[in-house]
């Protein structure tokens, strides 16, 4: 079974035209071997020796985006019980040590950011917070520490 991919319908509108781009870039390519070709010994023929690398290149991205694209979930039509976090939350949690508060907004692995607030669901943290509800404390059991937080506010935009 391949695995699934959680994006927002915006990221997922990206992706799809990140795709139509690659495969635009793919046509151009074959424009340009089929015009390095025609200069003669292609041993020696750095310009085509290039494009054909950055078309290798290109097929890899178009067929990775391709997977990703079948298999992929857009996390603002899923049906989740919106009293706990779950992907798609926006979360407020405040780490119990030290009384500091981080927002959040938990996503797929794609769009994992968190310099940006975008937590991946599959990130520790996330793992200890998915199915609280709001006002409720959990811990995260990290291998040589264990933290406290509680989830100071959950919406869902």
């Amino acid at each position: 079974m391949s695995e699934i991919f959680y994006v927002s319908r915006k990221n997922y509108e990206k992706l799809r035209e990140d795709l139509e781009a690659l495969k635009k870039l793919k046509a151009q390519l074959s424009d340009e071997i089929g015009e390095a070709a025609r200069q003669g010994d292609l041993k020696e023929n750095a310009e085509y020796v290039a494009a054909k690398e950055k078309q290798a290149e290109t097929l890899a991205k178009i067929n990775d985006l391709e997977i990703k694209l079948r298999n992929v979930r857009i996390t603002d039509d899923l049906n989740v019980d919106k009293t706990q976090a779950r992907i798609g939350a926006t979360i407020v949690i405040e780490d119990l040590d030290d009384g500091e508060q981080t927002t959040y907004t938990l996503v797929g692995s794609m769009e994992s950011n968190p310099d940006k607030g975008l937590l991946s669901v599959k990130s520790p943290l996330a793992g200890a917070l998915l199915g609280k509800k709001e006002g409720e404390t959990f811990e995260l059991v990290l291998p040589k520490t264990k933290l406290k937080y509680k989830l100071v506010k959950l919406e869902y935009k």
